[in-house]
This record gives C-alpha cells, structure tokens and sequence, in this order.
C-alpha cells in the first residue's frame, strides 16, 4: 500500500533511490490530502496547516518510506542555529519551499 506523508524536513527515510523536486503550493495542498503528518514541532505543524490549508498536527512518529510512497516536504532555505526550535510565525518568515520526496526503490 502507497503511503503519503508530511515532513517539515526533507530526511532519507531508509536506503533506496529517491526523487526530490520541488513543487508548488496547489500541487503541495492536493498532496497533502489524506496524508499522515510525520511532523514534530508544533512552529513548524502550525506553519504547514496555514500553508497547505489544512490541519496538520504535531506527530513525533518514525517513517521508514518504502518504493512507491511520497512525502510533502517543507524545505526551509536557511539553516537555522543549533537547538533553535521556531513557532509558526518565525517559520513563515523563513524563506522555504515546498517539495515532493518519492521513494523510487
């Protein structure tokens, strides 16, 4: 069974190839539907749900993607100091992308 998720960090999950592209905010937003949230900071779980529209709650879980599953990914674009942890409204004003992380085997 193909598995959709969301990480607010792009993480090779497991060995295997991968694809990662970047994708815009409609394309993210249909993605996203039905999508478990892989998501561990409530900053960066509160900045996606005003991002893609929908709720997306705080999930400290462990994903291991397998061939065929994919994950919505928010890419911030500026390393940030270590142990700093960020609320929504730091993370939005971050410069960040959006992308699609597939597992391709």
């Amino acid at each position: 069974m193909i598995k959709r998720y969301i990480l607010n960090t792009p993480v090779l999950t497991d060995y295997g190839l991968y694809r990662f592209s970047k994708i815009g905010i409609d394309e993210a937003r249909v993605l996203a539907q039905k999508a478990t949230s892989a998501v561990g900071h409530a900053g960066a779980a509160e900045a996606l749900s005003r991002i893609l529209g929908i709720e997306v709650r705080v999930n400290r879980m462990e994903v291991v993607m397998n061939p065929g599953d994919m994950a919505v990914v928010l890419r911030l674009k500026k390393r940030l100091p270590e142990g700093k942890v960020l609320n929504a409204e730091e993370t939005l004003k971050i410069p960040y992308e959006l992308g699609k992380l597939e597992r391709i085997e």
